[in-house]
């Protein structure tokens, strides 16, 4: 099994010509494996793998990751509807993730969710300091 590559290494081998994209996704792969999901995302998109930018995608969603779904949405060339970044945005929420979650439900437009959102913030924000 090979070893992950440190930065340096990583830039050198996404940003050279002499790969073929099945070592694109064999890195890939090991970043997956490891939890290193943004990078796993690059090595997926450089070898035009979109089973494996779809995995990453769906990982977001389950770890409510909104900036790692809009990027792996994006390397699909996937158009997002409103229901998508409220459905992150509900999960993000969920798993406390807030700052995820607003950017969700603002990218939603969705006024009612934000509202409930501020109040759950505000109601754990109380519960500290008591």
């Amino acid at each position: 099994m090979r070893k992950l590559p440190d930065y340096r290494q990583k830039q050198k081998i996404l940003y050279s010509d002499h790969h073929d994209p099945e070592t694109f996704k064999d890195y890939g792969d090991l970043f997956f494996a490891e939890g290193n999901f943004s990078d796993a995302l690059d090595f997926y998109a450089k070898a035009n793998f979109p089973e494996g930018l779809q995995k990453i995608k769906n990982t977001a969603v389950e770890k409510g990751d909104v900036m790692l779904f809009g990027l792996a949405a994006k390397a699909l060339n996937m158009e997002l509807k409103t229901a998508d970044w409220e459905n992150i945005g509900r999960i993000a929420m969920d798993l406390k993730k807030y700052i995820f979650a607003r950017h969700a439900l603002e990218k939603a437009n969705n006024a009612e969710m934000l509202s409930s959102l501020a109040k759950k913030m505000e109601a754990e924000e109380h519960e500290k300091i008591s």
